[in-house]
């Protein structure tokens, strides 16, 4: 007679339990090796940002505005932000002829432009993607993930302050930034969806960043949401209390952040307040610089 040979069933519980600990060890390190992946490209990006900024100004001796106003009682009509601008400096001018740079944003000509996802302008670890969009009313704009510096003010009491480097309709210089290039913000990150706590910002509940503008509110025309392009200081990176107007990263543990001198940095979110807001200022004066943040 035969005798056939086997896993009993306690050997077989063995084996899948012990298949089931590997997994469980081994998931974690995949995650962190695909979010270490994913910074690496958020990082380029935001370096190609920083080159491109550098080329406009080349160009045309100041940065771009952080968007366009035009006032108008049906809501701004214009909204095209810095990152619109910069689109022939990131190998997108066939984009950028889209836009017409005459007409507002939620214009239906700039239709086509406005719904276009940019990679540039996402951070890969945003579950947003191709078919998520900003929404006002029926319009839908494109997700973008980066956001200028508009420094420590409150850009809903007034969106012309120029303490930071971009705001409504500046023409900032290098020779504005006087704090120095390499001490001063020139974007950072911000994730779609809701906030991370419970706060609200008025009626606003989630965050929305596009790339393409700022685009009016349609029930409140006189608000043209520099919150869309822009980001200030006004709570530390990720924090539990930060609304649409800051930055909040899809990062664990931080944010990075571009300098005006084309470097990107990751800050965490536990940096000193001061420092940060110091950061954010083009020519404050303060006596803390990038440097304060790694001692």
């Amino acid at each position: 007679m035969t005798r056939r040979t086997g896993f009993t069933l306690i050997e077989l519980l063995v084996v899948i339990a012990i298949i089931a600990i590997l997994i469980g060890l081994l998931l974690p390190a995949v995650q962190k090796v695909r979010e270490a992946a994913s910074r690496i490209k958020c990082a380029n990006n935001l370096h190609q940002i920083g080159l491109a900024a550098h080329a406009y100004h080349d160009a045309n001796e100041r940065l771009p505005s952080g968007y366009l106003y035009r006032a108008n009682p049906g809501g701004n009509s214009l909204g095209h932000s810095w990152g619109a601008h910069l689109l022939p400096y990131l190998e997108q001018d066939a984009v950028f002829r889209e836009i017409d740079l005459t007409a507002a944003v939620w214009s239906p000509v700039n239709l086509t432009p406005r719904e276009r996802l940019l990679a540039v302008f996402i951070c890969p670890s945003d579950p947003k993607r191709e078919g998520d969009f900003v929404l006002m009313g029926t319009e839908r704009y494109a997700v973008g993930n980066y956001v200028g510096n508009f420094g420590p003010g409150d850009m809903d009491a007034d969106a012309t302050d120029t303490r930071g480097v971009f705001s409504r309709n500046s023409r900032t210089r290098f020779g504005d930034i006087t704090d120095g290039l390499s001490n001063t913000f020139f974007a950072g990150e911000r994730v779609n969806g809701p906030f991370r706590g419970t706060t609200a910002h008025g009626v606003h509940v989630t965050y929305e960043t596009t790339w393409i503008g700022a685009v009016r509110e349609i029930t409140e025309p006189a608000d043209d949401h520099p919150h869309m392009v822009l980001f200030q200081t006004g709570h530390l990176p990720n924090a539990g209390d930060s609304d649409d107007r800051d930055v909040s990263a899809p990062h664990p543990q931080g944010a990075q952040f571009l300098m005006g001198d084309g470097s990107v940095h990751f800050l965490r979110e536990t940096l000193d307040f001061a420092v940060y807001t110091a950061l954010g200022t083009r020519a404050g004066g303060e006596a803390m610089s990038l440097a304060d943040v790694f001692r």
